[in-house]
């Protein structure tokens, strides 16, 4: 916005140079981005902030100075003396699009060229001179911020204004000289027969005043934002105008602004002045805002006196009733950003001045919020991962939805069901992800490209699952993948990466104190999984997950050499629900153990699980521990059998233990494993 000094002096009495005046516009909230001098003039460029249209004219800019100088403000004072005839014609069709339109008509002016205070004062705000027409309502835009429009009445149809959508008429030859393409919503004023112009944004050609016109009929109105910022983007037209008219007119000063161009063009271009016609289909409302003072200078963090609270309020148009510390303020029509209590308050900062309130660290009480139960527990999942050696990574939420193609899963896999990216950072990676797995595989790959061999990544986030309702299904899973690398080692015994991931996951649920985990071998458990080397992860009966070694198939389609170990916790939540609520803690044992080794043959298909369960299944509290310690397979056992040998650890709780009591048992347990295991002791 561009204002001239000369032109804002003849609003409010400015007792300071623009350098020092374009220093406190900037203190009150408007930036002066320059300030360029004009014969005896100086022409400020202001940046005005989209929730001040008011001040995107000379009389909102002079309103502001008034009350950072404190000085009077002179307002627009406008007298029609005579009044010859009736308002023109006007019908709005679309009172939701048009809240006022006020006319008037201005018959026998003769078009010419303005006196020179007008042009210059045009041309130093960016505004070529036309003719004294024209150029009045061009003033009257940058004075009062009311665009406006004249309108060679004699080219208008009927002698009537229908302001209404374009609805069949699909083009426009505006005042540029181009046909516009338009679509059924634009709103556009008609004459009787046709339209004259793109409501808000420009006139038409068709009724454009020139230097043969005789009568004119002239245009103030009120045009939703919305409706002209759209009316605006498809045109690809932008006017002073619309840019005003985007960001909220003053309704009440349409006819104001009327009243003082027909006063204009007939002192400028001579002619006669008709009646107002005013159609005001939604009125303003004004807005009553409660005010304590108190809250005034706490916020702000200083005392503001209630003299300089009221005149500051009162000299940028505020209305104010009441007395006492808690005042109703009602904002002017053309303060539609006004809203709130704090709104007011931030009125009375800026306008003292935010250079003169001193600086002070806030005072409150700083507390932690409350941690979730969840966010404890995945915390806790970190920690345990990182001790047991694995490094967290994080991946990017998104995921090539091919990458479940290289997973082997079904068509009807829920873990299809994308949510899909309109705007992907990547073509690949167009979907949420719906599993974690695939970028833990990539990292791997990319890690053993770049001569890494030992690995041990991994992740705990969010994935999304489509469920067809406005929202998708999201969870917070776990996935973790070990790639054992060539380890040097003084023991001959060796074992894969699996059983490491294991541990890791035995870890995590030791540490949580959850008791009731098995580990039970499926050979469908994934498809992406070697089926002899799978199985699911329960609690308390309770699938909560998988753990396996990757199919070989698998490996090469992600370019991994070698097995890898990989595990995924379904829903970390699952695992919250078996935390115990309490943990209960014992003395120490006061009286020692005894140990007994048993070896056993079983099957193949027997797990260490199974044989652990038949033991402690017996009733008897001097059962302390069951400890795998041996597992053998060779000669001279069958091939189709395998050597278990358990360590159990006896001891009570009252008394110290004697061998009779602890051979009794320990043979008890041997006949139930014989009996429910068909196990046979290994001599």
């Amino acid at each position: 916005m561009k204002a001239s000094y000369n032109w804002l002096k003849d609003f409010v009495d400015i007792n300071v140079s623009p350098k020092e005046l374009a220093h406190l516009l900037t203190m009150a909230g408007f930036e002066v981005e320059a300030v360029e001098a004009i014969d005896d003039d100086a022409v400020f460029d202001i940046g005005i902030t989209p929730n001040r249209p008011d001040c995107l004219s000379i009389r909102g800019i002079a309103r502001e100075i008034s009350a950072i100088l404190g000085t009077h403000f002179k307002d627009i004072s406008v007298n029609i003396d005579k009044e010859q005839g009736k308002g023109p014609d006007v019908v709005i069709e679309n009172p939701e699009l048009c809240h006022r339109y006020s006319a008037r008509t201005v018959s026998g002016v003769k078009p010419g060229p303005s006196p020179e205070w007008l042009s210059r004062r045009l041309e130093s705000c960016g505004i070529r001179s036309t003719n004294n027409i024209v150029d009045v309502t061009n003033y009257l835009l940058l004075e009062i911020g009311q665009p406006m429009h004249a309108f060679d009445l004699d080219r208008l149809e009927g002698g009537k204004i229908i302001v209404r959508e374009a609805g069949e008429c699909d083009s426009f030859k505006t005042l540029d000289n181009e046909e516009r393409k338009l679509s059924k919503d634009v709103l556009l004023i008609w004459d009787a027969n046709k339209p004259v112009a793109v409501a808000g944004v420009m006139g038409g050609q068709n009724t454009e005043v020139s230097s043969g016109t005789v009568n004119i009929l002239l245009e103030s109105a009120y045009f939703n934002p919305s409706s002209v910022r759209k009316t605006s983007r498809l045109l690809n037209l932008s006017s002073e105008s619309s840019y005003r008219f985007e960001r909220g007119v003053d309704l009440q000063a349409v006819s104001i602004a009327l009243d003082r161009a027909a006063q204009m063009i007939s002192e400028l271009a001579g002619g006669r002045i008709s009646g107002i016609t005013d159609v005001y289909p939604r009125p303003y409302q004004q807005r009553i805002i409660s005010v304590s003072l108190d809250r005034v200078s706490s916020v702000i963090g200083i005392d503001i006196d209630e003299s300089f609270f009221v005149k500051t309020l009162l000299n940028i148009g505020f209305y104010i009733k009441g007395d006492g510390k808690v005042r109703a303020v009602t904002p002017p029509s053309y303060r539609n950003d006004v809203e709130r209590e704090i709104d007011i308050i931030e009125e009375i900062a800026r306008l003292y001045g935010y250079d003169k309130i001193p600086a002070t660290l806030p005072v409150m009480q700083m507390s932690p919020a409350p941690e979730h139960k969840t966010q404890a527990l995945v915390k806790t999942l970190k920690d345990s991962m990182v001790s047991s050696g694995f490094s967290e990574v994080i991946n990017f939420s998104f995921m090539n939805p091919d990458s479940l193609d290289k997973l082997n899963l079904p068509p009807g896999d829920s873990r299809r069901n994308f949510i899909h990216i309109r705007n992907p950072l990547r073509k690949e990676d167009s979907t949420m992800r719906t599993t974690l797995v695939p970028a833990l595989f990539n990292n791997v790959s990319m890690n053993l490209n770049r001569g890494e061999k030992m690995l041990a990544f991994f992740e705990i986030s969010n994935v999304f699952i489509s469920t067809g309702q406005k929202l998708p299904e999201e969870t917070i899973q776990m996935a973790a993948v070990y790639h054992k690398g060539p380890v040097s080692s003084l023991w001959q015994a060796k074992h894969d990466g699996f059983y490491d991931l294991k541990g890791a996951l035995e870890n995590i649920f030791a540490t949580l104190n959850i008791s009731n985990v098995s580990f039970i071998k499926d050979t469908s458990v994934a498809p992406y999984l070697h089926p002899g080397k799978s199985g699911n992860i329960l609690i308390n009966n309770e699938k909560v997950g998988h753990i396996g070694i990757l199919h070989p198939v698998v490996s090469e389609s992600f370019d991994i050499k070698g097995d890898v170990a990989v595990t995924e916790i379904y829903d970390v939540a699952s695992i919250l629900k078996a935390v115990p609520l309490k943990t209960t803690y014992v003395s120490l044992p006061k009286y020692p153990y005894i140990e007994r080794d048993v070896a056993l043959i079983v099957n193949d298909e027997i797990t260490v699980s199974s044989v652990k369960q038949v033991i402690l299944s017996i009733q008897s509290d001097i059962i302390e521990a069951v400890n795998l310690f041996d597992i053998y397979k060779g000669k001279p056992i069958p091939k189709d059998k395998k050597s278990l040998a358990f360590s159990i650890r006896y001891r009570s709780a009252s008394k110290t233990l004697t061998d009779n009591e602890v051979d009794e048992l320990h043979s008890e347990i041997i006949r139930k494993l014989q009996i429910n295991l068909h196990a046979e002791l290994r001599s």
